[in-house]
């Protein structure tokens, strides 16, 4: 749990701040702004115009001052928005960022410690016996190859979306990679032998606990940002307009300012599990893995595809693990 904290700290400092401390209005009155200075902006150009003749301003000058318009609009909605949040009142601003930290540690713990029977409310079942003999003997072979002196509790999702999953104290397997996703034989055993592997190391380096860190810390986007992914999943258009017009604050930060900052580390965190699984031999089987799944760990939700998007694209990893040519 300390090193998922320490791997995604930082990540998870800025999810802090974007979710508890007032950026959502921020971002509001930014765009507001930038909206009301384009307004005004073509407004005046059409006026001058008017005023001067149709040959006196040009399309051109014109959309320029519309722009200008809209980035004068911005920087005052900007610095008005910080200064507000930061400057006029810092502790409002402390107390809300101190609030936030106390809700995301409290949610954390309760989490992990609650964290099986909150799996199996979301379905998720035990291994029968056929199940455990085989993942069991693979998943204790791999943990003496990676270094490992414990294995984490393992659990079945019968969820045909779901390959692996990590969480802080388990292991989700989806039933579809015993099925005939990868085939049966030694061919498929080697595969599954390569995924459990991969998702071993992970657990292992703390990867479950910091993406949980990082979602308690964005509590109040995660909800926002899942509730606008299931409106425009929906198929009506309507109901997807309105929940884009109510939501897409969340959207932005998410998207714009939450995910790439994630990805720096999870990027380079996926290519040392890669390198870790390929130094146990399981590089060829890891290889073909990514190429006939994909992603191994994807997302069920709107946020858990967020992170899953965090990984680095299929082709480098796949490239990564060959041979120098």
């Amino acid at each position: 749990m300390a090193a998922g904290v320490r791997r995604r700290g930082a990540a998870a400092a800025v999810t802090l701040v974007c979710a508890w401390s007032g950026v959502w209005l921020a971002v509001w009155l930014l765009v507001a702004d930038a909206l009301t200075g384009a307004f005004l902006s073509a407004l005046g150009a059409s006026i001058s115009a008017a005023l001067i003749g149709g040959n006196g301003t040009s399309p051109g000058g014109a959309a320029l001052s519309i722009v200008g318009g809209v980035l004068r609009g911005a920087a005052v909605g900007l610095v008005s928005s910080v200064v507000s949040l930061v400057v006029d009142e810092p502790l409002q601003f402390l107390a809300a960022l101190c609030g936030g930290l106390l809700v995301t540690l409290a949610l954390l713990a309760a989490c992990v410690a609650l964290e099986p029977r909150l799996l199996r409310l979301r379905g998720c079942r035990r291994l029968s016996r056929r199940e455990a003999s085989r993942v069991m003997p693979l998943l204790e072979v791999e943990a003496a190859d990676l270094g490992l002196a414990s294995l984490p509790l393992v659990l079945m999702a019968d969820g045909d979306d779901l390959r692996v999953r990590v969480c802080a104290r388990h292991l989700i397997i989806g039933r579809s990679l015993l099925g005939d996703e990868i085939g049966d034989g030694p061919a498929g055993d080697a595969v599954l032998d390569a995924v459990l592997c991969h998702g071993l190391h992970h657990w292992a380096a703390g990867d479950g606990t910091g993406d949980l860190l990082i979602r308690c810390c964005g509590l109040p986007l995660v909800v926002l940002y899942n509730a606008a992914y299931r409106l425009t999943e929906q198929g009506n258009g309507l109901i997807a307009l309105v929940g884009w017009l109510v939501l897409w604050p969340a959207w932005l930060l998410v998207r714009l300012i939450i995910r790439p900052i994630v990805a720096v580390a999870s990027r380079d965190q996926e290519y040392a599990t890669d390198a870790a699984v390929a130094a146990t031999g399981r590089g060829e089987a890891l290889h073909r893995a990514l190429s006939l799944l994909g992603e191994l760990e994807p997302g069920q939700s709107g946020w858990d595809r967020v992170i899953a998007a965090t990984h680095p694209p299929l082709e480098l990893r796949l490239e990564a693990l060959e041979p120098p040519a």
